[in-house]
């Protein structure tokens, strides 16, 4: 009569094992990130870029659990300031955890603090994902940052010291600092394409008054030009009301007469400066990142005195690149 009990109280016995909890290696956490681009930059518009990525994150439980709930923290090592880089070249960027661009995303290993994010088991099924957003941003007044090859450029950065650590818990979460299970790392990109771009500023030419044209009347202006770091450009100045950039002429304000003048890249008034035509000469450089300052020097040469009057001319300057 024994026997049917013992074999009775192993029955239940493995009925009750099965109704216990997984062992905890069947609950897990992932994050899949995705690349940060911070797409096209021009580093001479001297103002920070701003991207964002996303991470997707995920949390799994038994069908059975008594700790319905998990933290995930997400951390990013690494040194900081981070740099997106091309060859030996660097643009200097950092990782955020707000859109504010205030709070640094860190790594508790190195004292900083990660993303971190909690999930909750749904009442059916057994897994939760959220989807969280990071912040990247260029730091501003980097001009230098050059193109390679008179092209557009690609900066990147690999960023592999990364770590998602996560822990389930029923009441109060445990902290990022107390988590240890990692599921490793999430590693990810960041990218920019730096651009050649040119931003161009004139100032006048006002040649002094005078009551006649006996003699010759010089005077000059500058043309401010900044350019991507190792980007060509080429400066041309159009014929202005004339049209004929070799026989430029101010016309009187208010109709009634034209006064000859022309506009040189020297001191000498040897080079006349125009769009290549007509035995003009045009501005040439390789922009540094930095404003550059370009003389404009402007020549009446003697000639017959129209009626008197203000006598102007507006001249286009074209910088192409």
């Amino acid at each position: 009569m024994r026997r049917p009990r013992v074999l009775l109280l192993l029955i239940l016995l493995c009925v009750l094992l099965g109704a216990l909890p997984q062992r905890a290696s069947a609950q897990t956490c992932t994050a899949t990130p995705s690349a940060l681009n911070f797409g096209n930059v021009s580093p001479i518009a001297l103002g920070a870029v701003g991207a964002t990525g996303t991470i997707a994150v995920s949390c799994t439980w038994t069908l059975i659990s008594l700790a319905p709930n998990a933290q995930v923290c997400l951390n990013m090592g690494g040194t900081t300031p981070r740099y997106l880089t091309s060859g030996t070249n660097q643009m200097q960027y950092g990782l955020y955890q707000d859109a504010a661009y205030s709070v640094p995303w860190g790594s508790t290993a190195l004292g900083g603090t990660p993303i971190s994010v909690i999930l909750s088991k749904p009442l059916l099924g057994t897994t939760a994902s959220a989807s969280v957003t990071f912040y990247g941003q260029i730091a501003a007044n980097q001009p230098t940052v050059p193109t390679t090859g008179n092209e557009s450029t690609v900066y990147s950065q690999l960023l592999s010291q990364t770590s998602l650590n996560y822990g389930y818990y029923l009441l109060g979460p445990p902290g990022c600092a107390a988590l240890t299970t990692s599921d490793g790392s999430f590693g990810f990109t960041a990218s920019a394409t730096v651009v050649n771009n040119c931003l161009i500023s004139a100032t006048n030419i006002a040649f002094a008054a005078t009551g006649v044209l006996n003699s010759a009347l010089t005077a000059s202006g500058a043309i401010t030009a900044r350019c991507t770091n190792g980007d060509a450009y080429r400066i041309a100045l159009n014929g202005g009301t004339s049209g004929n950039v070799a026989a430029r002429q101010m016309q009187r304000t208010g109709g009634g007469g034209a006064v000859n003048y022309q506009l040189y890249l020297d001191s000498g008034y040897a080079s006349a400066w125009g769009d290549g035509t007509s035995g003009t000469t045009m501005v040439t450089g390789t922009g540094t990142g930095n404003a550059t300052s370009i003389n404009v020097y402007g020549r009446v040469p003697a000639q017959t005195t129209p009626m008197p009057g203000n006598y102007i001319d507006t001249i286009t300057a074209t910088i192409s690149f």
